[in-house]
This record gives C-alpha cells, structure tokens and sequence, in this order.
C-alpha cells in the first residue's frame, strides 16, 4: 500500500510546542502517582501476559494443524481430546480475531482507568469533573477535564498517540456494533497510513492494521500506548500549591491521622515540613516543593 503524504495540519501537530518531553528509564517527571495509574499498570501487565500465552498457544496450534497436512481432521482430534464440541474451521481467520479480542479487553481496560482516574483527580482537586457529554469519547472527556483543556492536551500527549487511540476506540466500536457505519474508521485508518513510517519507526510494530486484518502487533501497539497515556495523564494533573494546601485540610478534618499527629505548634518548622513531605512521598509518591509544603504547614497549624 503506498504511503499517503502527512496532511499540513497533522505536520503542525507532530511539531506542536506543547508536547511532552519523553519519559526516559528513571524519570522523575511524574510528581503525583494516582492509585488508578498503578492499579492499571498492574493489571494491565497481568493481563498482557496472559494475552501472550494465549497468542503463543493459538500459532503452535496453527503450526501443527498446517503441519498436520489436514487442518480440518486436526482441529477435531484437537477438538475431541479436549472434549469441545467445534463446528467450523477458520484458519485464516483466526489470528485476526484472537488480536481482536486482545483489543477490546485491552481498550476495556483503559476506558476502566479513566473513569477511575478522572474521579481521583476530581477528589484530589476537590471539584467533580464535569459529567462527560452523551457521545463524547472518555479520553476527550478526560484531556478536556484536565488544566489545558482538550485542544492543548491532545498535543501535549502527542497527537500520533492520541490518533492511534482514537483509532483502536473505532475498531472496538465496530467489533461490539459491526452494523455501524465504518465511514469514520476508514478515514482514520487512512489518517495513520500517512503516519506508518513514523510509528514503525518509534514503536517497531507493523500496525495499526485494517480493521478486517488485525494481529497481535495492533494489541502491543495499544497496550504500549496506554502506558505512556497513563503516565502523560498524571503528569498533566499536578496539583497546584493552592489544591495542595486544600488537600491537605481535607485529608487533616477526615480524620488522616498521618496529618492530624504532626508535630506540635511548639515543635520545629523544619520537622513539621518534613514530616508533611515524607506523608506526601510516602502516600502520593509526590516530591512536594519547599514553598509548598510552607503553605501546608501554614495552613495545617
């Protein structure tokens, strides 16, 4: 298939000011780890592990079954050794729906994490976000919520990834309600083909695919992207001093008793600052700033 040229448009939003720098190995540009980041990162790693058994289990049966030089009379000695009742044969199918299923349990996963996010970060400012619109994707709902709005977050999470989520978002719709009309999965796909050497290049997968020819590339495609998303969702949600010092007090009149037993008005400053950052690097694994946390202990005392 030959490449279309990258639109204008797309070009300025590869080269946008605002993107993220990248996360390297060690970094420490994540100041706020949500309790909904590491839970996805831990199930998530679970479940892509067992995504990887599955594919490893599906290409030994396709190697034997074509070794076999019957497939169909293989599938049912397989299908009758197992005690599985089989009533059809798809062989070339099969990869295609078995990355197809690792796609929406994947996609189900990350929709999952931002409800769960947007309501922590929500708490955490101590303002719900809105209610997201009838029809509006859960990512535009989540990028617009956060400081910067939709608009500017797009780009800061850098927009290839947010076309390519965007992108596994339609194909899942079209998997659960295939009667739809596929008019804007085509013209997303065709979006992307225009971007192929630059996501081969930085992810080495030969995806996103036709949503009719799908394979296990398009799951580790997705499941990657929805590492960095999650990590550029906290690092978009920082919290202000402001939002800290409210936090603080909500957490201290809930009855937090890491806050409520600080030191003593009599004790030392420097020890109530310190305990308040071991509180905050302990809980939230934050590095809270020395001007803020001279707002907490202000606020707290």
């Amino acid at each position: 298939m030959a490449i279309k040229p990258v639109p204008a448009k797309l070009q300025a939003g590869l080269r946008h000011c605002a993107r993220l720098p990248a996360v390297t190995r060690g970094s420490s540009s994540i100041n706020w780890r949500f309790a909904s980041y590491r839970t996805l990162l831990d199930t998530l790693g679970h479940n892509d592990g067992m995504d990887e058994v599955i594919e490893v289990g599906v290409r030994d049966f396709l190697d034997a079954a074509q070794a076999s030089g019957n497939p169909d009379a293989y599938l049912h000695a397989r299908a009758s050794a197992q005690g599985i009742a089989v009533q059809e044969l798809d062989l070339a199918n099969l990869p295609n729906r078995s990355a197809a299923l690792f796609l929406v349990g994947a996609y189900q996963q990350l929709e999952g994490f931002l409800y769960d996010f947007a309501d922590e970060f929500g708490t955490l400012v101590g303002a719900p976000v809105r209610t997201r619109v009838n029809g509006e994707a859960p990512l535009d709902w989540v990028l617009d919520a956060l400081p910067g709005g939709f608009t500017l977050n797009k780009h800061r999470i850098w927009i290839e990834r947010y076309l390519i989520l965007d992108y596994y978002r339609l194909v899942r719709n079209h998997l659960n309600h295939p009667r739809k009309s596929r008019a804007s999965l085509a013209a997303s796909h065709a979006t992307l083909t225009s971007l192929d050497p630059m996501i081969r290049g930085a992810y080495g997968l030969p995806a996103p695919s036709e949503p009719d020819n799908l394979s296990f590339d398009d799951f580790l495609l997705l499941t990657r992207i929805v590492k960095y998303l999650a990590t550029d969702l906290c690092r978009l949600a920082q919290l202000t001093g402001a939002d800290l010092v409210q936090h603080a007090l909500r957490l201290q009149s809930s009855g937090e008793r890491a806050l409520l037993s600080l030191p003593p008005e009599s004790a030392s400053p420097v020890k109530r600052r310190a305990r308040i950052r071991r509180f905050y690097r302990g809980r939230f694994g934050s590095e809270v700033a020395p001007m803020d946390l001279d707002l907490i202990a202000k606020a707290l005392f």
